[in-house]
C-alpha cells in the first residue's frame, strides 16, 4: 500500500518532494529485496541537481520505516547521547533546540546508502559507490551527525568485506521499470482486508442489538476474514455454529445485498462470477432494475454461510457427504421467490457432487 501510494505522488505531488519519494520507495524496495528498483530510485536522487532539491534538507528518521541493522544502530546511538544529555543539562528547551535535527538523513546521502548496499549485492560495485558516496559527503553544506555516521558504518562494512545478506531478486524485477515489480494483487487483498475489519466492527454492534434465539443473527464479515485470511477451520466452525441456530427458524431478514459492488468485491471468485452470470443470462432490463433495486439481488445469510463452510470443507478435506444433504435441507427451507438463493444452492450442491465424484475416481 504504501508502494502503490508514493507511486501515485509522482503524478499529484510536488516536484520538489520528489527525492523523498524516490528515497522512501528506495528504503521500500530495498527491505523486499528488490535491489534493482531500490536503485533505480537512487539514481533518480542523485541524479537531481541541487536546484531540483531545493527545499527538501532532510528526512526525519521518524517518518522512515526500519531499514536494516546498521542504521538502527545508528539511531539507537542518537537516541543514547540524546537521553544521556537530557539528564545532563537542566534547560529542555535547549536540549531540543540543539538537538532537533540529529535524528535525520540528508535525502541524497542516504540514497547512497541505499546504493551502495543494493550494488554489493547486485553486482559488487559496491567500492565504486562509495567513492561517489564520499564525494558528496565532503561537497555537502549542511551534515547531519547521522549521515557520517552512516557512512562510516558502510565504509568499515566494505573495508572488512563483509558478506552482505543475500535475497534472491524477482526476475522481473526491472530497474527501468519499477512499478512492475508492485504485487497488485497483494495491494487488492490488503485493501479488502481493512475494509472487512472496519465492516466487523459496525456489524457487531448490530448483532449484539437485534441477535436472540428467535431471530439469530451473526457477524458474516468476520466469517468472510476469516475466510479470506485462511482460517478455514475458523470460519466453518462460525458457519456450522450459524447454521444450527437459523436452520429452523425465519432468517428472512438477514442478507447480504450484493447489488452493491463495494459488497460483491469482498466475496471470492465463485460468488463474483456466479452473480456475473446472473447478469449476462437475465435480460438486460430486468438485471438493471434489480441493480437499480438493489435490495432485490440479495443472498441470505444462511445460503452465504453454507456457501464458506462447504469451501472450507473442500480446502480442509473433509468429508463432505454430510453436507449434501444439509444443502437439501437449506433448499426445502428457501422461499421459491428468493430466485438467487436457490440458484445458488444448486450450484453449491453441483460442485460438492462433482468434488465427491472426483475423490472417489482418485
Amino acid at each position: 500500500m504504501s508502494k502503490a501510494y508514493l507511486h501515485h505522488s509522482f503524478v499529484y505531488g510536488h516536484e520538489r518532494t520528489y527525492s523523498v519519494v524516490h528515497v522512501l520507495l528506495a528504503v521500500l524496495y530495498y527491505k523486499s529485496g528488490h535491489y534493482q528498483a531500490a536503485i533505480a530510485h537512487c539514481k533518480q536522487v542523485l541524479n537531481q541537481t541541487s536546484r531540483e532539491q531545493y527545499g527538501v534538507r532532510s528526512i526525519g528518521a521518524k517518518y522512515l520505516p526500519q531499514i536494516d541493522e546498521s542504521v538502527d544502530a545508528i539511531l539507537g546511538l542518537i537516541l543514547c547521547y540524546q537521553y544521556i544529555e537530557r539528564n545532563a543539562l537542566k534547560s529542555a528547551d535547549q536540549l531540543e533546540s540543539n538537538n532537533a535535527d540529529l535524528a535525520a538523513f540528508t535525502p541524497k546521502l542516504l540514497a547512497h546508502y541505499l546504493c551502495s548496499k543494493c550494488s554489493t549485492v547486485v553486482d559488487a560495485e559496491g567500492r565504486e559507490d562509495l567513492t561517489m558516496y564520499r564525494q558528496h559527503l565532503f561537497h555537502t553544506r549542511r551534515l547531519f551527525v547521522s549521515d557520517v555516521l552512516l557512512f562510516k558504518t558502510i565504509e568499515t562494512q566494505l573495508n572488512k568485506y563483509t558478506v552482505m545478506p543475500f535475497i534472491e531478486v524477482s526476475a522481473d524485477d526491472d530497474g527501468n521499470s519499477t512499478s512492475s515489480s508492485m504485487d497488485n494483487s497483494l495491494l487488492v487483498t490488503t485493501l479488502e482486508l481493512v475494509a472487512l475489519e472496519k465492516l466487523i466492527t459496525y456489524r457487531q454492534m448490530m448483532v449484539r442489538e437485534r441477535h436472540s434465539d428467535q431471530f439469530p443473527v451473526w457477524n458474516e464479515f468476520e466469517a468472510l476474514y476469516a475466510y479470506k485470511c485462511g482460517l478455514f477451520e475458523e470460519c466453518l466452525e462460525m458457519c456450522q455454529r450459524y447454521l444450527d441456530t437459523s436452520l429452523h427458524r425465519d432468517c428472512s431478514k438477514d442478507h447480504l445485498p450484493v447489488g452493491f459492488p463495494e459488497m460483491l468485491t469482498l466475496l471470492d471468485g465463485e460468488l463474483v462470477s456466479f452473480v456475473g452470470i446472473i447478469g449476462l443470462v437475465s435480460p438486460l432490463p430486468l438485471f438493471v432494475s434489480l441493480v437499480q433495486r438493489s435490495h432485490s439481488l440479495r443472498i441470505f445469510m444462511r445460503t452465504l454461510s453454507l456457501y464458506l463452510m462447504v469451501q472450507c470443507q473442500k480446502k480442509l478435506s473433509i468429508d463432505l457427504h454430510d453436507a449434501l444433504q444439509l444443502i437439501q435441507l437449506v433448499h426445502n427451507a428457501t422461499d421459491e421467490h428468493f430466485v438467487l438463493d436457490r440458484l445458488l444452492l444448486k450450484v453449491i450442491y453441483r460442485s460438492l457432487k462433482m468434488s465427491i465424484n472426483n475423490l472417489v475416481i482418485k
